[in-house]
């Protein structure tokens, strides 16, 4: 068995990105990756079993980093609004930063192509986010409503707002990012 080259391993990730960013998941298949990634495509099979378990293993990879940088700088001990507030433009920020991760989760996320990840390493990418709702709600800050209605009217707007920047169709300054932050907050806090 050949021994693992982490340079190789990240190679054949970003080759991988970068086509399925550009072709889809349907029409990048295993030798587009190792020549583009410059390696031979029996290479790819010492990381990783198939497409499928790379296409998994990516999306594990780009939802940990994302986690990591969303909830930088943020604390459980600040109050509601300016943690929800780092938190929300921590992750828009790194979808801009990131344009390549964000439509490879995109296209993954909304994809029969692969497996869905395991439930219990899901939960933990949001925990945080979850977390600081039920305090919200215990708080009676935030309104009594399930995690998921409530992650859906404050996160997934930002997300159509990083599509038209990456569209080019516009894009915020901080005090418009600010604004569009405390938007986001209102929809859920309670009056």
């Amino acid at each position: 068995m050949r021994p693992r080259d982490e340079r190789k391993e990240q190679a054949i990730c970003d080759a991988s990105i970068s086509l399925i960013t550009s072709k889809g998941l349907a029409d990048t298949s295993m030798s587009m990756i190792a020549k583009k990634a410059k390696v031979s495509p029996a290479t790819i099979y010492i990381y990783f079993t198939n497409k499928e378990d790379l296409l998994n293993q990516l999306y594990y990879r780009l939802k940990r980093a994302l986690r990591k940088k969303i909830f930088t700088g943020y604390e459980s001990f600040l109050p509601l609004d300016q943690a929800f507030e780092t938190i929300w433009k921590n992750m828009y920020n790194y979808f801009l930063t990131h344009p390549e991760h964000f439509a490879f989760l995109e296209q993954f996320d909304h994809s029969p192509l692969v497996l869905r990840i395991n439930e219990e390493e899901g939960n933990t990418y949001y925990q945080p986010i979850y977390e600081l709702f039920e305090k919200g709600k215990r708080n009676r800050m935030i309104r009594d409503l399930p995690n998921e209605v409530l992650l859906s009217f404050t996160f997934h707007p930002m997300i159509q707002l990083v599509k038209f920047h990456n569209t080019g169709a516009f894009s915020m300054n901080d005090h418009e990012l600010s604004s569009a932050a405390r938007m986001a907050w209102d929809t859920v806090r309670t009056r």
